[in-house]
């Protein structure tokens, strides 16, 4: 390994700690704020680090570019961010970073169904071995309805996120990653800001004052967990390859396990298994022919 290999794994780690990082982080503002300012907050904050970029990146924006733009803001940012907070008010942390670890799997299916992306048996075998897997990890101490309903925001921001991807791959291939997660960013914040707004700013800085320890990590999860987190995936790529940066998919299950289990949350023998199952599944949809 050359020094430029071992200083692209350095960097994957520390991408893969931050984004495994967010789910704790999430928890940790839920203490004192709710699910929807959580997520406001979130994408607001994230926006703000990102203002640097506004001008350049509204610059290169191409006007047929803008519909996607928009549905990738949405569906990509704004709803799995209010989705993730939704759910982290029943779900511990570390079973929602390893029910975020679906994402690669409806990506590729949603890739099938909609955007005509050609597959192989293998990328199939791959499907069904990480559905299992996910199973296994809806009911890892008996079916349990309330946990199933709390799991399946989980799955619907899994499928956000893959549609995104492939809106992104497939009507935004000729932008800079950059300027997508800037212009993105942008829209993205217009309805938390009009929320928050409308709930009261002056009360919700009245929350803030008085929960100032909750607010931090929310200010950690919006500017290191997204903004810089972004930045850094994008530096990644273009050091190495799209390939070697999507290894986080499997990095970051681990480390919002890590993080669960420093915070004291009770992780069943079942999920182990199902995540490395589930893991074992996206391994194989993304081998090579």
């Amino acid at each position: 390994m050359n020094k430029k290999d071992g200083e692209n794994w350095i960097i994957l780690i520390i991408l893969s700690i931050i984004w495994g990082s967010s789910f704790i982080l999430i928890k940790k503002g839920l203490q004192a704020f709710n699910y929807l300012e959580v997520a406001s907050l979130r994408l607001i904050i994230a926006f703000i680090i990102l203002i640097p970029f506004v001008t350049s990146s509204l610059k290169k924006c191409k006007i047929e570019s803008l519909t996607s733009l928009i549905i990738v803001s949405l569906i990509g940012t704004v709803l799995p961010a209010i989705l993730f907070a939704q759910a982290q008010t029943h779900l511990n942390s570390s079973l929602t970073g390893m029910l975020n670890s679906l994402t690669p799997i409806f990506t590729l299916f949603l890739g099938v169904l909609f955007f005509n992306k050609k597959t192989h048996p293998l990328q199939f075998a791959g499907l069904i071995i990480s559905m299992t897997g996910t199973y296994m990890l809806l009911s890892p101490s008996g079916f349990n309805g309330e946990d199933f309903k709390y799991s399946s925001l989980i799955i619907l921001a899994s499928v956000c996120y893959g549609l995104s991807i492939n809106i992104i791959r497939n009507n935004l291939k000729e932008m800079q990653s950059l300027d997508i997660a800037v212009i993105t960013s942008f829209l993205s914040a217009i309805i938390p800001i009009i929320y928050i707004t409308n709930s009261g700013t002056k009360e919700i800085i009245m929350k803030i004052s008085l929960n100032l320890p909750s607010f931090y990590y929310l200010i950690v999860l919006g500017t290191i967990g997204t903004s810089i987190a972004i930045i850094i995936f994008n530096h990644l790529i273009k050091r190495s390859s799209a390939v070697f940066a999507s290894t986080t998919t499997y990095l970051i299950p681990i480390f919002a396990i890590i993080w669960g289990l420093i915070d004291g949350e009770t992780i069943y023998k079942n999920e182990y298994i199902a995540i490395i199952i589930v893991l074992f599944g996206v391994f194989i949809m993304n081998r090579k022919k």
